[in-house]
């Protein structure tokens, strides 16, 4: 049977390692997850059909990015009551959050199922590609109900100061994915639909995974008998968890406005770029997992009024966090032509693609400081302000690169340097937020 993890003594430095490294593997096999799908119709389907999943891989993460904030609003909320030793409220909260997800998870699906022909519009998508695109998210986005309960359940473990479960699950989930992934792909020839339909499977199967681990928690008292839910707590999740869904949403919308742009250039550019941004992603795989963190020890201290560890807990994750995104960074930019060529053997995909990454990849080192003083607002209790920083940063700035820059010089360079000036801008607003703000002076946060 699991167990909690009380995050409010012992060495500040240990806890965030030993609550890292989970996190870090399990999002590797969580990127790993999320570019199955392109890299099996790239590689056995057509570059047509890589092109299509990237060209609408987008409108798929706006609705992964709510489901985020939701996830984070829950965790924040258990770590504080499990912080303050409150057996009643943390019930309720564990309660009322899988509940939540449940419902709220069919709600989106149906939302998302109606407003799919918008999106897809507004994403300037090609009438070459409309219909591969348009299969694929019919069946992805099925499966949103089972994204945002499994992000409830992981983020809820988080907060208790379990990381190794959601590293099983995502190893797990991986593997079915890419084996059902062919399977469907190579085998039964269900060309891109294939690909969506095993990531639903895959998420169904870590869903229920998630939710058996739930009921088998040890100190937790989950039954499907005795749950307490309350509608007041579903309003301390939304305050919680909803300035960051709408953030990512956003950044989501933003990027997608962007990716606009780019479905305007050639298929070799559509899936360069989908594919570089892919590898991109990957220079966030120790910021996100350090933040993880941050925010689990910090929620658990502020709850247990540790506000000397709170500011140890900051110091230490920015420099640890530092250091592994540096080294990724690096191992990224010189590795480039290796991991673009694993989606597709297209010359010019492989050109598009490294230049994405190159010429991107080392904006991470800025979002990393984004994430870490976020991450310490948000558990913290701060959620409006990182909620701020990141749409000017990664929203506004972003965008007005790329719409001035391809009026004044219409190349794809501007594609490419608009994702670094984004990070870049978030990384540099949230450092001047946490270092001279009267919030985090006032909150006992401030270095």
């Amino acid at each position: 049977m699991a167990k909690t993890v009380n995050l409010t003594s012992g060495n500040i430095r240990t806890l965030i390692l030993q609550f890292t490294w989970p996190v870090f593997v399990s999002r590797i096999f969580s990127e790993l997850y999320n570019i199955t799908n392109s890299m099996i119709v790239g590689n056995y389907v057509s570059l047509k059909a890589l092109s299509a999943v990237s060209a609408c891989s987008w409108i798929c993460n706006i609705f992964n990015y709510a489901f985020y904030g939701l996830g984070l609003g829950s965790g924040i909320l258990v770590a504080r009551y499990y912080g303050a030793n409150d057996k009643e409220n943390l019930k309720k909260s564990l309660d009322t959050s899988l509940v939540f997800a449940l419902v709220g998870g069919l709600s989106l699906t149906l939302i998302s199922e109606l407003c799919l022909p918008v999106l897809m519009d507004v994403c300037n998508i090609s009438s070459e590609l409309y219909a591969d695109a348009y299969s694929y998210l019919r069946v992805y986005l099925l499966g949103n109900t089972c994204v945002l309960t499994y992000q409830m359940c992981f983020f809820i473990l988080r907060s208790l100061g379990d990381t190794k479960h959601q590293l099983y699950y995502s190893v797990i989930g991986s593997f079915i994915n890419i084996g059902l992934g062919i399977l469907f792909v190579r085998v039964l020839n269900l060309n891109v639909v294939g690909t969506s339909l095993a990531t639903i499977i895959s998420q169904f199967i870590m869903n229920v995974l998630a939710l058996r681990l739930m009921f088998n928690y040890e100190g937790l008292d989950f039954s499907i008998k005795n749950i307490n839910f309350e509608f007041s707590f579903v309003k301390r999740i939304c305050a919680l968890g909803i300035p960051a869904g709408i953030q990512n949403m956003l950044i989501a919308i933003s990027s997608m406005l962007v990716q606009s742009y780019v479905n305007l250039f050639p298929n070799e550019v559509i899936a360069g770029i989908g594919v570089g941004e892919k590898v991109v992603n990957w220079g966030q795989l120790a910021s996100v997992s350090v933040s993880a963190a941050t925010v689990s020890l910090v929620a658990q201290n502020v709850g247990a009024q540790r506000y000397d560890r709170v500011r140890e807990t900051i110091k230490e994750s920015l420099s640890i966090s530092t250091g592994l995104t540096i080294v990724v960074c690096v191992l990224l930019f010189i590795l480039a032509p290796t991991l673009v060529g694993s989606f597709n053997d297209n010359v010019e995909v492989l050109a598009y693609g490294t230049q994405m990454v190159r010429l991107s990849i080392f904006g991470m080192i800025f979002i990393n400081y984004s994430h870490i003083y976020n991450g310490a607002c948000r558990g913290a209790g701060n959620v409006k302000s990182p909620m701020i920083i990141a749409i000017f940063g990664q929203v506004i700035c972003k965008f007005l690169f790329v719409y001035i820059g391809l009026k004044i010089f219409y190349d794809v360079h501007i594609l490419y340097f608009g994702s670094a000036f984004g990070y870049m801008m978030a990384g540099i607003f949230a450092t001047i937020y946490f270092r001279k703000s009267r919030w985090t002076f006032e909150n006992q946060l401030r270095l």
